[in-house]
């Protein structure tokens, strides 16, 4: 063995060193495709969940919530410059189409990462509050000033149609809320955007109540809390609008 050794020591050395290379050049390869990114490519701010990632171009991207992931999904070659994995990728023109580029790139993501159905209905039904509780609202202050009998009702119809689809856009919303993963700087606005819609809900809840129960007659005291609570609901509304947009667009998105 050891005359063989000496033998052919170097044709040995050679297969030896030929060995170690490839080696190291399997482990440094695996080790370049499985690298996360460390910060969001959306929100650049954000650190990545490694929880929260999908396959672009047969590399993993890490996101820091699955909004981020959801925009990336829908336009990647917009943030693909942001990514360390595709750093050494050259664009013609920053933030060229994909169609334009005559290249498309899929991203792949494992089924269990859709919203639940309900979940993705929220966005169709939270629109009947925001938009019968104003009417609720202009009928009622149309029937205040007109004092006409013909009015006195006409804010009824559109409270009860807001008020059911407020229940089943506070349920929906938890669905949607509990399915989906969000960064820190956005937790606080998801408490907070489920807090004031849960107020809507038990406030629309009380106006339906007292409304039925003054049907023949909404005078006196009972009829400015009413009108109050109506536009307190409105005002409600429409931060609740805010907070919404925020959780789609970033905290800054009235920023100047």
């Amino acid at each position: 063995m050891l005359n063989f050794l000496k033998r052919y020591k170097p044709l040995v050395c050679g297969t030896v060193m030929v060995m170690a290379m490839a080696i190291g050049a399997v482990a440094f390869a695996t080790q370049q495709e499985n690298t996360l990114n460390e910060w969001c490519p959306v929100m650049t701010e954000e650190k990545i969940d490694p929880a929260i990632t999908i396959e672009y171009r047969g590399k993993t991207v890490a996101f820091c919530c699955d909004l981020c992931l959801k925009k990336f999904r829908a336009n990647p070659v917009k943030y693909e410059s942001r990514l360390p994995q595709f750093a050494e990728a050259v664009h013609a023109t920053e933030g060229e189409s994909q169609e334009e580029s005559g290249h498309v790139h899929e991203v792949q993501e494992p089924d269990s990462d859709r919203e639940p159905f309900f979940g993705r209905i929220h966005p169709i039904i939270i629109h009947f509050p925001i938009a019968g509780m104003p009417l609720a609202m202009l009928g009622f202050l149309v029937w205040v000033r007109s004092g006409r009998e013909a009015f006195a009702r006409s804010d009824a119809i559109p409270l009860s149609v807001a008020t059911l689809a407020s229940i089943a856009a506070v349920i929906t919303g938890n669905i949607a809320h509990d399915a989906m993963r969000f960064s820190d700087s956005l937790h606080m606005i998801v408490e907070r955007h489920q807090f004031v819609s849960t107020a809507i809900m038990v406030m629309a809840i009380c106006l339906s109540i007292i409304r039925l129960w003054r049907w023949k007659e909404l005078k006196g005291p009972w009829r400015w809390i009413y009108g109050g609570g109506l536009a307190i609901v409105c005002a409600l509304l429409g931060y609740t609008g805010f907070l919404g947009d925020s959780l789609v667009f970033g905290p800054d998105h009235l920023a100047w």
